[in-house]
């Protein structure tokens, strides 16, 4: 037994000085022998906690005010690009058709009506308003001008150019408007909604000492989610730091505007969690 012993004790000092002669006194903070060591790791960004949300005076809603059915729709997914005047799908009334003979009727018979009443060409106006109010636009009154017979199919087109924030219809749904009172008074059906590129506003949570530092103009960077990219990272800026903290847990309120658009096809909900981290201050602003 102490003949293994005195065998093994030069096994393992042999040991001890084979790991200390390759381990690198530099992961403790000293510098190496050939001089300083500059093999540091790159220290991550911190980020804080955010949520998106939408300025709600920048969306738009396309609404539908008369009974009608969905023909078509265009592709039409939640986060896709469109522009303005941009046809989304179709739809079918047999309300807006009755509407349409009445207007033909109108307009077909123009000089008549002009002999009869002075107020002919106010009624023209009056209705050819009533055809806009009912989802067509004025290339649509202009193909039904030409045609002399009503249009079946009506183009559904973008009001305004962004991204789709909420879609709530299908082919073939049936649309019901509700009730109407008077001629341009009804309940209408918001078949999707469309987000400006300045709508999206994301929220963070920064400790007060963090956000006492800021400036609105300071550079930032907001990390989203996406199933199919992994970490979307988008510039943005700070543009309102809130004058009050939460006492409870002693944080303040920052919000920011992307200066980027997120890939298009990005589900982008009210209320998504993300995170944000803070660049240097910007002295242009």
């Amino acid at each position: 037994m102490l003949r293994k012993l005195v065998l093994a004790l030069p096994l393992f000092f042999g040991l001890q000085a084979t790991v200390h002669a390759h381990s690198d006194a530099s992961m403790f903070g000293a510098p190496s022998a050939g001089g300083e060591h500059h093999d540091h790791p790159v220290e991550a960004a911190v980020r804080y906690p955010a949520t998106l949300t939408f300025d709600p005076r920048q969306l738009t809603n396309v609404v539908i005010k008369i009974n009608a059915r969905i023909t078509k729709l265009n592709n039409l997914f939640v986060g896709k690009r469109v522009a303005r005047n941009e046809i989304l799908g179709e739809m079918e009334s047999a309300e807006l058709e009755t509407i349409q003979s009445t207007y033909l009727g109108l307009y077909s018979n123009m000089e008549a009506v002009r002999g009869i009443s002075i107020t002919g060409n106010e009624k023209l106006i009056d209705a050819r308003m009533g055809l806009q109010w009912r989802g067509m636009s004025e290339d649509d009154i202009k193909l039904l001008e030409n045609r002399r017979e009503p249009l079946k199919d009506i183009r559904i087109k973008s009001p305004a150019a962004g991204f789709i924030y909420g879609l709530n219809v299908v082919n073939n749904q049936i649309l019901n408007t509700g009730g109407q009172v008077g001629q341009y008074t009804a309940t209408g059906t918001t078949i999707l909604t469309i987000a400006r590129p300045s709508a999206i506003q994301v929220e963070a949570s920064l400790p007060i000492r963090e956000a006492s530092k800021l400036k609105p103009g300071q550079r930032a960077t907001v990390y989203l989610a996406d199933i199919r990219r992994g970490q979307v990272e988008v510039p943005a800026v700070v543009q309102q730091v809130f004058a009050f903290a939460n006492p409870v847990n002693q944080r303040q309120r920052v919000r920011l505007k992307l200066t980027a658009q997120p890939p298009s096809g990005m589900a982008l909900p009210t209320g998504l969690q993300t995170s944000v981290s803070l660049g240097e201050p910007d002295h242009a602003h």
